[in-house]
Parts: C-alpha cells; sequence; structure tokens
C-alpha cells in the first residue's frame, strides 16, 4: 500500500438527498503527494456509473467538485469514489423522497457533530495524558493542535447553523491536524522527549521574560530621552518605568506569570507613549531614535510572537486541569482557536488584529481559571 493511501479523503455536502438537488463532491489530498495530477470523482448507484468528473486541488490541497445532477440517477445508495495518483477514497450517500429527507438532514447533524466530538475528544486525551505525565508538547504539535481545533470549533458552528457542508469541508481538516498531532505525540515520539513541561517551560519562561524586560527597557529609555528632548509630558512614562521596576523584581523571585502581566502593561503603555509623541509632531525624531517605524513594527512582531507562545502553553497547561468542567474547557479551546487566528495574523503583518486575538485569548484563559478556582 502507498504512503498515501490513509490520507487521501472525500465526501459529499450532505447524506441524504432528493432528485432535484445536486450534490457537492469535497476531500483533500495529503500535503506529500506527488505534484501534477487531477482528482477523478466517480458517482456509482443501482444503476450504474451516474456522474465522473476531473478536478484540480487547491493550494491547500482541498478539491471540491462542479455541482453533480441527481436527476437522472435514481433511488437508493451511492458510492463517490476519488482517485489521485495510485490511491482512492470513497464515500456514501442516499438519493430519498423528499418525505424521508428532514428527518434525514437532522440525523446526518447529529452525526456529524458526534464524530468531530469524538475525533476531538480522542486527541484532548492524548494531549492531557502527555501534560500530565510531565512532558512539554513539540512547538509543531502544539501548533498543530491549535488549527486543529480551530477547524473543529468551525464544524460545530457550522453544525449548529444546520451547514452540512461547510461542517464537512472544516472537519476533514481538523482530522488532518488531528492525525498530524496523534501522530508526533505516539509512544515512539514521547519517548525521545528530553525534558519535563515544567523543566522546559521554568528555563524558557524566564529566557523569554527576560528578553522582553531587556527590550522593553531600552525602549522606554528612548521614548523617555525623546519626550525629554522635546519637553513632552513624562507622566505616562514614569508610571511605564515603575511597571518596568516591579516587573525585575518578579523575575529575580521566578515570578515569570506576574513579570509577564506587567511587561505587557508597560508595553501597552509604552505604544500610547509612542503614538502621542507622533501626534505632537515628534514623529520623525522618535523614527531616528528608534532605528524607523518598520524596526519598532518587526520588534512588535517579535514581542506579540513571544506572547502568544506564552499563552498558548498556559493554555495548553489549563488544559490539563479542567477534567470535568465542560465550561472551563470550552474557555480554553477558544483561547487555543483565537491564539491561532492571532498567529496567523502576525505572519499576515495585521498585528492590529493579532493584538485584539491575543487580548481576547488572555480573557478566555483568565475567565477558565475563575471557573476552575470556583
Amino acid at each position: 500500500m502507498s504512503a498515501y493511501a490513509e490520507s487521501l479523503t472525500v465526501t459529499t455536502n450532505k447524506d441524504i438527498y432528493t432528485n432535484d438537488e445536486k450534490a457537492i463532491v469535497v476531500g483533500a489530498i495529503p500535503a506529500d503527494a506527488p505534484a501534477g495530477y487531477a482528482v477523478l470523482i466517480k458517482v456509482t448507484g443501482p444503476r450504474g456509473e451516474c456522474a465522473v468528473q476531473n478536478i484540480l486541488s487547491a493550494a491547500d490541497n482541498s478539491f471540491v467538485s462542479r455541482p453533480v445532477r441527481l436527476d437522472e440517477c435514481g433511488n437508493g445508495g451511492f458510492t463517490v469514489s476519488a482517485y489521485y495518483s495510485a490511491e482512492e477514497a470513497t464515500s456514501t450517500f442516499t438519493i430519498s423522497s423528499s418525505s424521508h429527507v428532514s428527518a434525514g438532514r437532522g440525523m446526518e447533524l447529529r452525526m456529524l457533530k458526534n464524530t468531530v466530538l469524538r475525533a476531538q475528544d480522542t486527541v484532548n486525551a492524548r494531549v492531557k495524558e502527555l501534560l500530565g505525565n510531565g512532558y512539554f508538547l513539540p512547538e509543531m504539535a502544539a501548533k498543530k493542535y491549535g488549527e486543529g481545533v480551530s477547524e473543529a470549533s468551525l464544524a460545530l458552528q457550522a453544525i449548529e447553523f444546520g451547514d452540512s457542508t461547510e461542517a464537512k469541508k472544516h472537519m476533514i481538516f481538523a482530522f488532518r491536524d488531528f492525525r498530524e498531532v496523534l501522530d508526533a505525540l505516539s509512544d515512539e515520539n514521547v519517548a525521545g522527549f528530553q525534558q519535563s513541561a515544567g523543566q522546559q517551560a521554568s528555563s524558557s519562561d524566564k529566557s523569554d521574560i527576560a528578553g522582553k524586560y531587556d527590550s522593553l527597557k531600552e525602549y522606554y529609555f528612548r521614548l523617555e530621552q525623546v519626550a525629554e528632548k522635546n519637553k513632552v509630558e513624562k507622566s505616562g512614562i514614569e508610571d511605564a518605568g515603575l511597571l518596568l521596576a516591579n516587573a525585575k523584581r518578579m523575575i529575580d523571585d521566578d515570578n515569570f506569570e506576574g513579570a509577564g502581566r506587567n511587561l505587557e502593561r508597560v508595553n501597552a503603555l509604552l505604544e500610547e507613549i509612542r503614538t502621542g509623541l507622533f501626534d505632537k509632531g515628534v514623529g520623525e525624531k522618535l523614527s531616528s531614535n528608534t532605528n524607523t517605524t518598520s524596526g519598532v513594527d518587526e520588534e512588535l512582531k517579535r514581542k506579540l510572537t513571544d506572547t502568544a507562545d506564552r499563552f498558548e502553553r498556559v493554555a495548553l497547561k489549563l488544559l490539563n486541569e479542567t477534567g470535568s468542567d465542560t465550561e472551563a474547557e470550552a474557555k480554553v479551546h477558544n483561547a487555543i482557536s483565537l491564539l491561532a487566528n492571532a498567529k496567523a495574523s502576525i505572519n499576515a503583518q495585521d498585528l492590529e488584529s493579532a493584538r485584539e486575538g491575543l487580548s481576547a485569548a488572555y480573557k478566555a484563559i483568565t475567565e477558565a481559571r475563575e471557573l476552575l478556582k470556583g
């Protein structure tokens, strides 16, 4: 069997149709499949072959067929087959009279929801197991886990709105992400993990927070010099200085979480001060003292990425503590989804959206903590 056989997927936007409807075939080819092929789709039923299409996959490896007419296919059970290179995948659907469709759609949505929840429960159980045993999730696994949770959430949302087409599309990508997570967290790979979560997080947090403190301290001194040179009110800068001093004491006491909160406030305060200086016409001088605006943006991008990584570690740790508290677990899942979106915004240079996403994720994490305390 080829290495791609387990990864090729195909399904339809519904499980039950009437003759006057049209079916949409969707699926995904594996990321490492050979290029240069079209996906061949065949629909067969009681009367034999009903439809054939050749489809090119998209950049994200998904494929979507043109609408398939069903008015000449008859009633009964049908099989849709997808062929890519030497691989094959199949799925089934039914064409029925309209009187059975309404009940069938409700059953279809319930089945989709149960399937998505089972897949999510499986990967959640594995993640919780490893975190509970003191293991640190590799960056790739944590990233894919966040993406999978986001896709699963979108699938469940589509199910609530009765949109099985969107639900199945997001379900396919959620399954692909979750499969990669489970592969990365297999017993064979876990045996090669070198540090426990506590050990890794301690050294990583200290390095991250200390680096963030040094960067903000330098930024603070530059703004202070520009403000003093241009005789600008310094009360906000003095507040930032007090917060920096508090953060330094917390770092020395290994209180990285408290220090991180202080540094987030410092960062927000310094950004407000920088904006105010630009409003007062000091933009050119400030730019020359901070290695150009683009340099500041690059620094902000790095800080936002560090913050997203730190929040992700906290969220994954909280996930292990939720136990049977479904409300807290939902908050954590929401935070992980928001963090995945924030990272995508950072990569797209949309830093404002990233900051909003991180703020929302922090709020969700805080709410989950309060629920667990209660």
